[in-house]
């Protein structure tokens, strides 16, 4: 995938998983990125239907490409969360977690689709070292 110094903009969605009394269902979640491309690198900002309401700034986003390869991680305002009722609760105390990204360019689709990855948790003693995991799918397409 070739890129050339510029801003770009570009649109998708990712998924979730949430348990409703024992049926799993995906929520899909669209979003907008910009872009700013510095040959292989780039930094941006990002907002998503699910989250563009309750916060006063974008998240920030900062990647790389390297060939077909895209990764990148996004960093929201604070941390924010569901409880058990599917409401929205923001925690302007806490940092989120760092959101990991990593897809591949579909030539002949003209999109990224990947996986992305976020630590729920970490729990660390003598014997063992436990970890909590969030994850979901993306794809995504350059716009401008």
């Amino acid at each position: 995938m070739e890129i050339v110094n510029n801003k770009q903009i570009w649109k998708g969605f990712f998924n979730y998983q949430e348990d409703f009394e024992d049926i799993e269902q995906y929520i899909e979640v669209t979003f907008t990125m910009e872009l700013n491309f510095n040959e292989d690198s780039f930094i941006g900002t990002t907002t998503d239907s699910e989250s563009e309401n309750i916060f006063d700034k974008p998240a920030t986003v900062k990647g790389f490409i390297d060939r077909n390869k895209m990764s990148f991680v996004i960093n929201y305002p604070c941390l924010y969360y569901k409880d058990e009722n599917g409401k929205i609760v923001l925690d302007k105390k806490t940092k989120h977690p760092e959101i990991r990204y990593l897809g591949y360019y579909d030539e002949d689709y003209k999109v990224i689709s990947g996986t992305w990855e976020m630590t729920l948790y970490e729990e660390k003693n003598l014997e063992d070292y436990l970890e909590a995991f969030a994850e979901g799918q993306f794809q995504m397409r350059r716009v401008q």
